[in-house]
């Protein structure tokens, strides 16, 4: 898929900065995000980008997710879908980012969890 951004390099490693997030906690995402690249394959160089949806719906992210925190992971769900052009990509994005909204919300009132619907999963 040509002209898609590189997820590390072009999106999570601005979102995912010293500035934003401690040492500890910021190297701990760096690996699993390394991990998830070569699991998931979704490298613009030599992958498919569209692969994303996989790691964005997959227990790696929500592990990642658990690690940011909810406002550093919509940031970067944010990033996504302002920098990929691909419809799927963005869609799944913005679903994730209405449950996250959504936990945010209504756990304030009733300690709910939140279950990512896997429909919209890529192989």
């Amino acid at each position: 898929m040509l002209n898609q951004p590189d997820f590390l390099r072009h999106i999570a490693s601005k979102v995912l900065s010293p500035s934003s997030i401690d040492s500890k906690r910021l190297d701990e995402a760096r690996r699993l995000l390394g991990e998830a690249e070569s699991k998931y394959n979704f490298s613009s160089y030599g992958g498919n980008p569209k692969n994303i949806i996989n790691f964005l719906l997959s227990p790696d992210f929500t592990e990642l997710s658990l690690i940011l925190g909810p406002e550093i992971t919509k940031k970067l769900l944010n990033a996504i879908k302002e920098n990929y052009t691909d419809e799927d990509i963005k869609r799944v994005a913005d679903k994730i980012l209405e449950e996250i909204n959504g936990y945010i919300e209504n756990s304030n009132e009733s300690n709910i969890t939140v279950t990512i619907n896997k429909k919209y999963l890529v192989s």
